[in-house]
């Protein structure tokens, strides 16, 4: 979910420069330690979205558990990640508000943080007796917990890294395969040595705490930036003037942020790909007991979600840098729904087809998730960038929630899985849409790469020296 994020304060980015011709902002490599920072966001994707990435597997052990409807189950984990996604809007302000009594150590603060709340959430959730008191620690804690430290890295990655920000997300991102790579071959054998998934969530309370924790440390700003920043501002200071139709507003209202109307569809295309985009990473495995497979055959989709994950996000996300962020957002998004669309006319009379599928879904998520909040940084200045980002992130969130509960209360009802996908489709095909029109047809001046047929493109001011 969670992909690249700029900065959330006044302090400026380590290598921001110069705005490129498809509108985002690019510069110079960026200091020496980007790279260590790059894995300790690996760490961390690994300790939340890899537990976000398993609750397939978890939601049959719920079903059989619980004996509630896929509704009502679903939301469990669904909630957990929405949380976590959403949690970005209010993760930017804390780290910013942390940064300025902890000698800029806000992100170590708040990953730290979470480590303990994610834990406590999942070794608390070991010991649930009903469905709700799941919604509590599972949904509320390990949520609360894991968009604490996610945030937290991606805050940092995108403090030291802007000329290949979609790449270096992807790179840190992979390490969300890390848990249904451990838990999905594993899963049969650690429910009978473990004493069933009770057992295995107080295991994997012990190991998120670890992981974040250790993550933590390594989260920490770039140096300062050289006073040949002002100019950078300025740049971005007239294209978010362009996106809103006018300068006279001031830079960091929220009235600004809603004038913004390419803000806003950024935003309404994150809400609609989170309805169509997670459905495979809760239901898949459900999908495959009802198509017939047996319980470890079904588990393999789990390890098929995280290997497209791990294997199709770099290439899509370097694929970005290269042509463009949003033009790759839509065609891949785009693929994407017509892979769901086309699934359930296939999957009866051969169930065979859902591991390919899998793999599939999970690069086009993991690749679009990546890069869905990087379209969001170029239409705002930086002190904006933050609450821009906070507020896609929140939509995907919403997004992520309500997709996965409105396809379980659609299998409830028909008793079939296909009508969720389907919506699923229904529900990416317009995000498409909403990014693919011209921003003219929405009433705001051409900006960011995009061009008008009576003006001229913008050429690029020459790199400053920083």
């Amino acid at each position: 979910a969670a992909g690249a994020m700029a900065t959330v304060d006044s302090r400026p980015r380590a290598d921001a420069t110069r705005a490129s011709k498809d509108g985002d902002v690019v510069g110079p490599p960026p200091p020496p330690g980007g790279v260590s920072r790059v894995f300790a966001y690996w760490v961390v994707s690994a300790g939340s979205l890899g537990v976000s990435y398993s609750n397939g597997i978890l939601l049959v052990e719920f079903l059989n558990e619980f004996g509630q409807g896929r509704a009502q189950t679903a939301a469990v984990g669904a909630a957990a990640t929405g949380l976590m996604l959403f949690g970005g809007i209010f993760v930017g302000p804390l780290v910013a508000f942390l940064d300025t009594h902890t000698n800029q150590r806000g992100s170590l603060v708040s990953c730290a943080l979470g480590a303990v709340l994610a834990g406590l959430g999942l070794f608390v959730s070991a010991e649930a007796d009903a469905l709700w008191q799941l919604f509590l620690s599972y949904s509320l804690l390990v949520g609360l917990g894991h968009t604490l430290a996610l945030y937290a890295g991606i805050i940092v990655v995108n403090q030291w890294f802007n000329k290949r920000q979609a790449l270096a997300s992807a790179l840190g991102n992979t390490g969300a395969g890390v848990g249904p790579f451990l838990l999905a071959p594993l899963w049969a054998t650690m429910r009978v040595q473990l004493g069933g998934w009770r057992g295995i969530l107080r295991v994997l309370a012990g190991c998120d705490v670890v992981l974040l924790l250790a993550a933590a440390f390594g989260l920490t700003p770039p140096p300062p930036q050289s006073a040949a920043q002002p100019s950078v501002d300025a740049e971005l200071d007239k294209r978010e003037d362009a996106a809103v139709g006018g300068s006279d507003h001031p830079k960091s209202s929220t009235w600004a942020m809603l004038k913004n109307r390419e803000l806003m569809r950024i935003t309404l295309a994150a809400l609609m790909y989170g309805m169509g985009s997670w459905t495979p990473f809760v239901f898949l495995v459900d999908v495959g007991l009802d198509q017939g497979l047996s319980r470890g055959s079904a588990d393999v989709l789990v390890l098929c979600l995280a290997a497209g994950s791990i294997g199709l996000r770099v290439p899509i996300n370097a694929l970005a840098d290269k042509f463009g962020r949003r033009k790759v957002w839509v065609l891949a998004s785009l693929g994407y729904a017509l892979v769901n669309f086309i699934l359930p006319f296939i999957w009866t009379s051969n169930p065979v087809v859902l591991y390919p599928y899998a793999v599939l879904a999970g690069g086009f998520v993991g690749g679009l998730n990546s890069m869905i909040v990087t379209l969001a940084p170029p239409v705002c200045p930086p002190e904006q960038m933050g609450q821009a980002v906070g507020i896609s992130c929140a939509t995907l969130g919403l997004g992520t929630f309500l997709g996965p509960v409105i396809t379980g209360a659609i299998f409830d009802k028909l008793g079939s899985y296909s009508g969720g996908w389907w919506f699923s489709a229904a529900c990416l095909f317009p995000g498409c849409l909403v990014l693919w029109f011209p921003i003219q047809w929405f009433g705001a001046k051409p900006a960011h790469g995009e061009k008008s047929p009576s003006e001229p493109a913008a050429v690029a001011k020459p790199a400053a020296k920083v």
